[in-house]
């Protein structure tokens, strides 16, 4: 009976997979990909959700009961194709009714955010670092420009659905608002909150949100227009709700012997449920909990459902001991969040401890004839990367790997990235914490034309023209 009961698991498995494929095809053209269609073709993929699970027997666990769960949950493999990530939030954004948006970014948001927490938690664990270790927020912050800028995307919808349901004083909406958002920012809530000066720049995907027009300027893509308007009404609502947001923050605070979301670990949001199918091989396995329930608290018998995924005779106690619930952990993601929203509330716009610095760049190879211009320190080599070897011999800029350099240009780990006559040189994001965001100015001379402009569209706010060079302002969106 037990080879029996597991493989029906593993059989419900598949057709989760099968239904997570099914409804990335919500938009597919057709007969129509209006509106009323898509809608309609999600209650399909909810109907098959729902027949799956009154079919199964009692002693099997319900892996997802909410079929927009599933868009989320399609995505979370990793690609290097990430334009694709866009084209489905705009689409969702576009073609869904509220109530399915809110549902579909909140499912995004809290899987978004734990995967980013659980990335924190083992690099932290691995290097023997503090959470607040400067080269620890250096590594998360550089490496996670896709997630930093789906969670502002989300986000967005999340506040303003908070802030309404605030206004209309449905209590018990807002706090569930409240709870997905504190989890959206809690990877990184001083920048979330407090640095939006930088957010912006490090949410920037040079290749997806910049290109060219046909008369040669740099100019935004309409992804990324969408993604700058939706980066500045962010700003505008976390400002707004910030003070409404820490006093409804207190009622996530995670409790020694209950569950927190904090505290939950995994790689990809579709390793969830694969625990979940292998926790089921047990007789004392929990099958009334849901992908849903791990981003919600919960008492002891949730911490021991999550606690229990990787007891099992084929993990080395080891490995399991690595997994365990890091109360200590969840407590400190709390402490994060609440501290960068009290921050914001005490300090409102003058929160910031230093003054963010500017990036002063000069096009070419001249500097201006300007006593000022001199006084400017130069931005250190140690952020520019290059594998032009000529570049290198020069002492301007540090040796990379040109396939390594190429692939941080697909993440987005550059505020800009060119090509020369002998191979490529990149600007690394990490001069956004530890030279601009420290309150430093420093110049950069040399660059072409063409990656100024793109500098300019990365860093609106923290990039100054030194000399201005004709048609320069082309670049502007």
């Amino acid at each position: 009976m037990g080879r029996v009961r597991y493989a029906h698991t593993l059989f419900n498995l598949y057709v989760i997979r099968l239904l997570a494929l099914l409804i990335m095809r919500l938009w597919d053209a057709g007969s129509s990909s209006a509106p009323d269609r898509v809608e309609d073709r999600l209650s399909q993929v909810q109907g098959l959700l729902d027949q799956l699970w009154s079919a199964t027997p009692a002693d099997q666990p319900v892996l997802v009961r909410d079929a927009r769960w599933l868009i989320p949950l399609a995505q979370s493999p990793t690609t290097d194709e990430l334009a694709g990530y866009f084209e489905v939030a705009k689409q969702v954004a576009e073609t869904l009714s509220e109530e399915n948006q809110i549902e579909i970014q909140r499912a995004g948001v809290r899987m978004a955010g734990g995967h980013l927490r659980s990335q924190l938690r083992h690099l932290s664990v691995q290097k023997g670092l503090s959470l607040n270790e400067n080269s620890l927020v250096l590594s998360t912050r550089r490496s996670n420009a896709l997630d930093f800028a789906l969670l502002i995307q989300g986000l967005v919808r999340l506040l303003e659905a908070y802030e309404h349901a605030g206004a209309s004083g449905d209590d018990q909406k807002r706090l569930e608002l409240a709870d997905a958002i504190c989890q959206g920012i809690s990877p990184d809530p001083e920048l979330f909150v407090n640095r939006l000066d930088l957010l912006g720049p490090y949410s920037m995907i040079e290749h997806l949100f910049i290109t060219t027009d046909d008369d040669g300027r740099v100019v935004y893509t309409p992804m990324g227009r969408r993604h700058v308007r939706l980066l500045e009404e962010y700003e505008g609502r976390i400002r707004r709700l910030s003070k409404r947001l820490y006093e409804d923050c207190q009622h996530f605070r995670p409790v020694e012997g209950a569950y927190s979301p904090y505290g939950v670990l995994y790689g990809f949001s579709f390793n969830l449920i694969e625990h979940m199918t292998l926790k089921s091989l047990r007789p004392d396995a929990a099958t009334h909990f849901s992908l849903e329930d791990v981003f919600t608290s919960g008492e002891a018998e949730k911490l021991a459902w999550v606690s229990g995924w990787r007891k099992l005779p084929h993990v080395k106690p080891e490995v399991a001991k690595l997994f365990e619930y890091p109360q200590q952990f969840a407590e400190d993601v709390f402490a994060r969040i609440e501290h960068a929203l009290r921050r914001r509330v005490t300090d409102g716009e003058a929160n910031a401890a230093v003054q963010t610095g500017r990036l002063f760049i000069a096009p070419g190879d001249d500097l201006p004839a300007d006593s000022n211009a001199s006084m400017i320190p130069d931005l250190p080599v140690q952020y520019i990367l290059a594998s032009d070897m000529q570049v290198v011999a020069a002492h301007k800029a540090e040796s990379c790997d040109q396939t390594h350099l190429l692939h941080g240009r697909l993440e987005g780990e550059f505020v800009v990235s060119y090509k020369t006559s002998g191979g490529w040189i990149a600007i690394t994001k990490d001069i956004l914490t530890d030279v601009l965001g420290a309150g430093r100015d420093v110049k950069l001379a040399g660059l072409p034309r063409a990656a100024a402009g793109v500098l300019r569209l990365m860093c609106p706010n923290l990039v100054t023209l030194l000399g201005k060079a004709p048609g320069v302002d082309a670049w502007k969106p």
